[in-house]
């Protein structure tokens, strides 16, 4: 198997620095406000030089006040030491739902986004792996989660399927999808077209399980690069009320990348148990930010919550410079180039 891509930011290098969702639409901060982009800093030794980075991993989501759920690839930096032997220390990351987060895409950011929300602890699937990972829909255990120093609670939560919503994830179902990655399918992107947040509705194409795929023709709105970790939405309900989280942009679904067809989702109920015991078992040590609920924020819950909190995200609230400051960042174009090697166009036996 040839030509697997992982959908992250990093996986298309700095050719990709510029892009989202294909055939989507641009997105407002308000539109979806509990999505957000996930980025990672840290510094990393390379040629006796050190650098600080900020960089636009992967897009994101967030289903509890202090839980952000994403892929599992999105902060797999062991996976860069050993395949590339550069190590990347005091890492840290944060999610911003800032629409516009192109300067850090590409080449590095050296400041965090005004809105930023760091996290205390981060935690992937067991049994994930990047090197066993495949293309089509395979059992990937392509599924993370991010905890938050402190919760956010002034926008409305995304909210998981039930085992009985989750039946509605068949093949031809519409859902909606999120994310900060490629726009277009060019080999190279057109500058200015990365780090945007964009939506759009598209179809699934095949469902299993664990996984389906989004969009199946280069005419539908499909994922790219970039938008690993991101959210396709279902309304279950069929009347606007019932939006469910119900999948994890996670990878290709054949050699062609994002060029002629749609990508892969983690489905989120398949991973639901593990979810609800990784939240639970934070509230039990007293580790978690928020514990109003110490498990999934059910849709009664979640609604309980925003009437309580007065969730109404304006447009203004979600503010902050998505560029990248001066100083180094501009000599690192190669650095990104190499760490794109590793994630872009893996080739497995």
């Amino acid at each position: 198997m040839t030509g697997l891509f992982l959908m992250s930011m990093w996986a298309g290098g700095p050719a990709f620095a510029n892009a989202n969702i294909i055939n989507g639409e641009s997105a407002s901060a308000v539109h979806h406000p509990e999505t957000g982009g996930m980025i990672a800093g840290g510094s990393i030794s390379v040629g006796g030089a050190e650098y600080d980075l900020k960089i636009l991993m992967c897009s994101s989501t967030l289903i509890a006040p202090d839980v952000v759920i994403l892929a599992a690839h999105c902060i797999d930096f062991e996976y860069f030491q050993i395949s590339m032997g550069i190590q990347f220390d005091d890492i840290e990351l944060g999610f911003s739902r800032l629409s516009d987060l192109s300067g850090y895409a590409g080449m590095p950011g050296m400041g965090w986004p005004a809105d930023t929300a760091f996290a205390w602890d981060a935690v992937a699937h067991p049994q994930f792996s990047m090197f066993d990972l495949r293309m089509g829909l395979h059992k990937n255990f392509d599924i993370a989660l991010i905890f938050l120093d402190e919760p956010i609670l002034d926008v409305a939560l995304a909210v998981l399927p039930t085992v009985e919503e989750a039946e509605m994830v068949v093949e031809g179902a519409v859902v909606e999808v999120v994310g900060w990655g490629q726009q277009t399918s060019d080999a190279t992107a057109p500058a200015g077209t990365v780090g945007h947040k964009m939506t759009g509705l598209s179809v699934i194409g095949q469902a299993a399980d664990y996984e389906f795929q989004v969009g199946v023709d280069a005419d539908d709105v499909r994922k790219c690069h970039g938008d690993s970790g991101g959210p396709s939405f279902l309304d279950v309900g069929g009347d606007g009320d019932g939006v469910r989280l119900v999948g994890v942009t996670s990878h290709a679904y054949d050699e062609t990348d994002c060029r002629e067809t749609g990508g892969v989702d983690t489905r989120v109920d398949y991973y639901l148990d593990w979810i609800e015991a990784e939240m639970r078992a934070r509230c039990e040590d007293g580790t978690r930010s928020w514990c109003d609920t110490d498990g999934i924020v059910t849709a009664d819950f979640a609604e309980e919550l925003a009437g309580a909190e007065g969730q109404t995200l304006a447009e203004d609230e979600v503010k902050g410079c998505g560029c990248a400051s001066g100083g180094r960042a501009a000599d690192l174009g190669w650095v990104v180039a190499v760490f794109a090697l590793a994630l872009g166009r893996r080739r497995e036996a």
